[in-house]
């Protein structure tokens, strides 16, 4: 037996105690009750908005299948966030506990096992009053908490913390309004009258742009934020995972909000003013200074020169891309690719991205039974269609007939779409639209099938078409979830129609053409969030090119994950998985 082995049969098994969990740890992480004032200053911290003192967070477990057996306060000083400290204090109940994972239990109605929120020691002008918030989906009105969650948390948070009776605290616009009509036992503190809060000081750089909470969320999931932006929101989201150049919300927030512990994070400007869209309405789409400051915020005009030096000085550490090979025009199964050597390998990244190399590089080196049957497709066919390509476009000095190489190269030469992101946006999205349209040589359809031919057998078998570019799964970019991979029936192609269902699949209702295929994995180079992920880490978009990894579908796939075998920038021997569902 391994001395792992005798180590985990010594442990005590976690049972969802905070006592045992604190014993484990050798620090508190968490009580199940505020007895007395000297708990409440051991468990919460300093708060920031000028109307609180100190601050903690809660947790209670929401309907019978719910993970938490107990309910708990954290200590916050030890622990600001939420999931991290479940993961660690609970790993058997809360095993590899993610924030999108955390996310999910709180706010997503068919997922939701926990109710959570903050508490805090608020200075009232009737004195101070000991408050508490819950969290629910702020862009979703139909998902605001509901008078029976408020009812029930009060109840249980009330009947553990014995300082004082707790007040409901409405961290929406939308909760205030429902709450307003409510014939509760509890109190519900008032919007009062705060101007201006600064959760982080600091200035950003960036295009000011205003959105709801809903718009916000549109966006996100087409990855169209990035960190030339700042955002003026209605409300206070849940959280921001994309890096911004700054963030004003319409509701007051907290220091310990999930957005602003990014904010911090990145020392972005992150503030509240009341009524923030209509306050900032005619800077929309203008390059702007925001300053966050002690006691007032301040806007003013700003240059490109100096959003770029501001852009600069808060990015990573360049990443330099692999020059890709753009000669190489042969379709190699994946163990016949040479991954002999250390340069071999770097040729084949060049050649054929990094994702189909790595791919070979490890099927080259695992047993048969792991491996599926496959082979790559190369940088050149992209770099052919896309100089090749005829399209026009209206720009400011009119319309313009070039390849969509010659506008890829212009563009990253044109100050206005290198600075302004709604242009931006607007170009790729018109060059996806256009690449979507555009028609695929026969000749490179029918290569590509007869290979799909020769390796898998048939034609009629559904394949999967994987991005392999030269821009991801390197040590210090993944990448991960950034371009696209999609299904592929062969058959398709040659069927002598366009109507669905697919050959391959009488489930699919379309037809999922090899040039359908190759033309969605390329057009995702482009991407909204591909751009600004490069851009972010500094890489040179005119070096990206795209290849393709053909291989067999794993049906109902859950995750798609890129593994590392160690942290890629840290001291770290424990493998790291970066992964999408899906």
């Amino acid at each position: 037996m391994t001395l792992w082995g005798l180590l985990l049969l010594g442990c005590p098994a976690h049972n969802g105690s905070c006592d045992e969990a604190n014993v484990r740890l050798g620090k508190i992480a968490c009580v199940h009750r505020v007895p007395d004032e000297a708990t409440w200053r051991e468990i919460a911290r300093e708060a920031d908005p000028v109307d609180q003192d100190t601050i903690t967070k809660w947790a209670r477990p929401y309907g019978d299948a719910s993970p938490l057996p107990e309910t708990l306060f954290l200590d916050s000083n030890t622990y600001p966030l939420h999931w991290e400290m479940l993961r660690e204090a609970f790993p058997d109940r809360f095993p590899g506990l993610t924030l999108e994972e955390y996310s999910r239990m709180v706010l997503d109605p068919d997922r939701k096992v926990l109710s959570s929120g903050n508490v805090a020691l608020y200075d009232g002008p009737d004195g101070a009053f000991y408050g508490f918030t819950i969290w629910d989906d702020r862009t979703r009105p139909e998902l605001t908490v509901t008078y029976d969650e408020v009812l029930a948390s009060w109840e249980d948070l009330n009947d553990r913390f014995e300082l004082a009776e707790l007040v409901f605290v409405p961290n929406t616009s939308l909760q205030a309004e429902n709450a307003a009509t409510w014939d509760a036992p509890f109190q519900v503190r008032g919007q009062g009258v705060v101007t201006y809060e600064a959760y982080t000081t600091g200035v950003g750089y960036g295009t000011i742009r205003r959105l709801t909470l809903s718009q916000l969320a549109e966006a996100e999931a087409e990855g169209a934020i990035g960190f030339q932006d700042i955002l003026i929101l209605d409300e206070a989201p849940f959280d921001l995972a994309q890096p911004v150049s700054g963030t004003v919300t319409g509701t007051r927030q907290g220091d310990l909000s999930h957005l602003n512990v990014r904010a911090a994070a990145r020392g972005t400007p992150n503030c509240y003013v009341p009524d923030a869209l209509r306050l900032f309405e005619l800077w929309e789409g203008h390059l702007a200074r925001l300053e966050c400051g002690e006691t007032r915020f301040t806007i003013e005009a700003a240059t490109l020169a100096e959003a770029e030096a501001f852009w600069a000085s808060i990015r990573p550490d360049p990443v330099v891309l692999a020059p890709p090979d753009l000669q190489t025009d042969v379709l190699v199964p994946l163990l016949e690719l040479d991954t002999t050597t250390a340069v071999a390998r770097r040729d084949a990244v060049q050649t054929y991205g990094s994702k189909g190399a790595n791919l070979a590089t490890l099927y080259q080196r695992i047993p048969a039974e792991h491996q599926l049957e496959g082979f790559l497709v190369p940088f050149a066919p992209y770099d052919r269609f896309m100089a090749t390509h005829l399209w026009f476009t209206a720009e400011p000095s009119g319309v313009r007939g070039e390849s969509y190489a010659a506008s890829i190269a212009r563009w990253h030469a044109d100050p206005a779409f290198l600075g302004d992101a709604g242009y931006r946006r607007e170009r790729l999205a018109a060059l996806r639209t256009s690449i979507d349209d555009a028609i695929v040589p026969q000749d490179e359809v029918d290569r590509i099938a007869a290979q799909i031919l020769a390796t898998f057998g048939t034609l009629d078998t559904t394949v999967r078409f994987r991005s392999s570019s030269n821009a991801e799964d390197a040590l210090a970019f993944s990448g991960a979830g950034l371009y696209d991979s999609t299904s592929v029936c062969a058959a398709d192609s040659y069927d002598a129609d366009d109507e669905g269902p697919s050959l391959c699949d009488p489930d699919e209702p379309k037809e999922r053409t090899i040039e359908r295929g190759l033309k969605k994995v390329w057009q995702s180079l482009w991407s909204d969030a591909a751009w600004e992920e490069r851009a972010w880490y500094g890489m040179d978009h005119t070096q990206a090119a795209m290849g393709i990894l053909v291989n067999t579908r794993s049906k109902d796939e859950r995750i798609n994950a890129v593994a590392f075998t160690g942290h890629p920038t840290l001291d770290d021997p424990r493998y790291l998985l970066n992964a999408q569902i899906g």
